[in-house]
């Protein structure tokens, strides 16, 4: 019979493929592989917060999945559940109606906010090489996912 914590750890590792194979030939700004330098960088933050939540951590390895990806919402409760579906959604950003930034509707849960501060985390300390201070100003401004789309 196989322990729990294996049979979770087996989540973290089909998470590892699936946002691999998604994410295949994505680049960020500094040209690197997207899936094994940002995402998996989210995944290592998330990881040391919370080392025995391995759905949080596979939510991880695909919060972007959504948002830059052919993958659907009903693609990811398909393949690895409601709670883990629910975290990615939680992380997804819509645009403003003015485009002045980004909201997330649906970001409510304590580790979605966990989730999003790791990805805001990574964004900001990989790109400090590639982006000017003005474009890191600009990114923080319309990033302010704590406040409602009122604000």
């Amino acid at each position: 019979m196989m322990k729990m914590g294996n049979m979770n750890n087996i989540i973290v590792r089909q998470a590892i493929v699936f946002g691999a194979e998604a994410h295949a030939g994505h680049l960020d700004d500094a040209g690197k592989d997207y899936f094994l330098t940002h995402c998996w960088q989210v995944y290592e933050i998330v990881k040391i917060l919370y080392p025995e939540d391995f759905e949080l951590q596979a939510a991880a390895l695909l919060h972007d999945i959504l948002e830059d990806t052919d993958v659907t919402y009903e693609n990811l409760v398909s393949e690895f559940g409601v709670d883990i579906a629910n975290l990615v959604l939680e992380v997804t950003h819509e645009r403003r109606a003015d485009d002045t930034g980004w909201y997330f509707p649906h970001l409510h849960s304590i580790r979605g906010i966990v989730l999003k501060f790791a990805d805001r985390a990574s964004n900001l300390s990989r790109m400090e090489e590639v982006w000017d201070a003005e474009r890191i100003e600009i990114y923080i401004k319309k990033s302010k996912f704590w406040q409602s789309d009122e604000m």
